[in-house]
């Protein structure tokens, strides 16, 4: 005798029908997943031009040759980075400096925030198991992964990159839920018998 390896379909009401853990597994995974985009996303704007000016010096001193200042610390004839931020402060050259990191932390944040925000509404409406949510959790879970890898593995202020590092492996988890056959069978009993 043979058994079917599929596990038997649901019956019952709707209202009656147990959500698997699969599904509850998805919703808080993705919520994180998004949560962690849109906090990093508010701390640099809340952050403003001062996070920007700390960003700006911290990136000047590990990394002069990001805005071309190796060559002028060969020609102040210094190893230390810090002597050409205070020399680009006295001449006006700081703001910038500070102005393109400040640009490059909005962007980040504006990336951050145009897939965060819709994936943390479609986690909210995954609840139910509907397909279409899932669908659309895949594809913003996907393209937030653009977010994620731009904060977590370039230069910009550690919380910004220990979001970055939360939100990418939660996105994949995400995706991977998403088409858990026992969620693909809830969603299938919960359709109304046509």
């Amino acid at each position: 005798m043979t058994y079917s390896q599929t596990a038997p379909p649901a019956t019952g009401a709707p209202g009656t029908l147990k959500k698997p853990g699969t599904l509850l597994a998805l919703v808080v995974i993705s919520a994180i997943s998004a949560l962690s985009g849109l906090i990093g996303a508010i701390y640099v704007f809340a952050g403003g031009r001062g996070l920007a000016e700390s960003y700006a010096t911290s990136l000047v001193t590990s990394n002069p040759e990001v805005f071309d200042l190796d060559t002028v610390m060969e020609t102040m004839g210094t190893d230390n980075a810090q002597d050409v931020v205070e020399l680009a402060k006295s001449v006006d050259m700081w703001d910038s400096v500070v102005s393109i990191a400040h640009a490059e932390l909005i962007f980040k944040a504006f990336l951050l925030i145009i897939f965060a925000a819709p994936l943390l509404l479609f986690t909210l409406l995954a609840l139910k198991g509907a397909t279409w949510a899932r669908v659309l959790i895949t594809v913003f879970a996907i393209l937030s992964l653009f977010g994620g890898l731009a904060t977590a593995f370039g230069y910009g202020p550690q919380l910004l990159n220990i979001t970055g590092f939360i939100g990418l492996p939660t996105a994949i988890i995400a995706v991977v839920l998403c088409w858990l056959p026992a969620n693909n069978r809830y969603a299938k009993a919960r359709k109304p018998a046509a």
